[in-house]
């Protein structure tokens, strides 16, 4: 093989790799987008239409899971599954109240984690919007939600980096969640206990 073969390989394989890479950009953009949109409907209560675009998100994320351990596209597509994990967990705990559990979604502990700690401003949002509307049950539940999620993440040593900063957050959502129910308690609108 000679020099400028050698190259043109070279050139092609990074070409390749380039389009490989502007691709998935294209797809976690959409997806990204549906995330919003179905979070969207679900603070709305149009959970039909929250339904749909989680199911075209799913299908959407199985075709980014080959790439997600590849260190060439991992950063790629990492807001898309950590976007994934909020809309889905979030479309969860307005059904039922509950946590939508990790292998339900087929996601690393890693983008599961960052996605449950992005749910909780999901939360606030909701409790704010509940509390607007006298509804102080739906307050109570989503702070001991949060509470729960926060004591369940304190068990991990989360070094310094992007888990850690969005953990802090999540401390900060549920400041905001204790606040929002002593200002309800304060008012009479929550019986103690």
């Amino acid at each position: 093989m000679t020099t400028t073969d050698e190259f043109a390989d070279l050139k092609n394989e990074l070409a390749s790799a380039d389009a490989k890479r502007e691709e998935l950009i294209a797809k976690a953009r959409g997806i990204v987008k549906q995330s919003k949109t179905a979070i969207y409907a679900i603070q709305r209560g149009d959970m039909k239409a929250a339904a749909s675009e989680i199911a075209a998100m799913k299908k959407g994320v199985e075709a980014l899971k080959p790439y997600s351990n590849d260190a060439s596209y991992a950063g790629t597509i990492k807001p898309a599954l950590q976007e994934y994990v909020e809309a889905a967990a979030f479309e969860e705990f307005a059904k039922t109240g509950k946590m939508l559990p990790r292998r339900a979604l087929g996601i690393s502990a890693e983008h599961y984690i960052a996605g449950l700690c992005d749910l909780s401003g999901e939360i606030v949002r909701k409790s704010i919007n509940a509390a607007i509307n006298d509804d102080s049950k739906t307050v109570v539940a989503a702070k001991k939600f949060v509470e729960e999620l926060y004591y369940g993440l304190l068990q991990f040593d989360l070094r310094n980096g992007e888990l850690r900063r969005k953990f802090d957050g999540l401390k900060y959502d549920l400041k905001k969640m204790e606040d929002l129910l002593l200002s309800l308690k304060l008012q009479g609108k929550v019986k103690p206990g």
